[in-house]
């Protein structure tokens, strides 16, 4: 079992809904990190991550999500600040939000001790594989800063 687990979610063919896994991609190239570290790409995430988050014991999560802030702008959250939509409109696994499958890991199995999620303000979420201006413009920032919660958490 991995120490600390990094978990890139996203969309790579809806623009900025894949910025997740595109940060995910950048920082797993950007150094030479401990055996202790895993990185997985999460895709568009549901409840096919059980079985990854359940084998975790420390979570950092990159995902994109609606904060009502300017594009490119991200947030660090833990689980107990997302507000989830309403679910009548779910029609996959891959539907599923995040903290409904960390629940589910609660409630059925093992939750990793400590969760952080880098969210990211998407400008464009529609089919296309680049993400938008806006987001490449301030994606070195977002690495940057990411990198520095991964190596916060890993305590390395």
């Amino acid at each position: 079992m991995a120490e600390l687990t990094v978990l890139g979610i996203g969309n790579i063919l809806m623009q900025d809904e894949g910025v997740g896994v595109r940060l995910l991609e950048d920082i797993q190239q950007k150094r030479d990190w401990p055996e202790s570290i895993e990185f997985v790409d999460g895709g568009a995430g549901g409840l096919n991550l059980l079985n990854v988050i359940e084998s975790a014991k420390k979570m950092v999560v990159f995902d994109a999500a609606e904060m009502n802030l300017a594009p490119g702008e991200f947030r660090v959250i833990t689980p107990a600040q997302i507000v989830d939509e309403p679910t009548d409109h779910r029609i996959s696994m891959h539907d599923e939000p995040l903290t409904e499958t960390l629940k589910l890991c609660e409630q059925f199995s093992h939750r990793p001790e400590t969760i952080k999620i880098f969210v990211v303000q998407p400008e464009v979420v529609d089919f296309g594989m680049a993400l938008t201006p806006t987001i490449k413009a301030v994606f070195d920032k977002l690495a940057d800063a990411a990198e520095k919660l991964v190596i916060e958490v890993a305590e390395i």
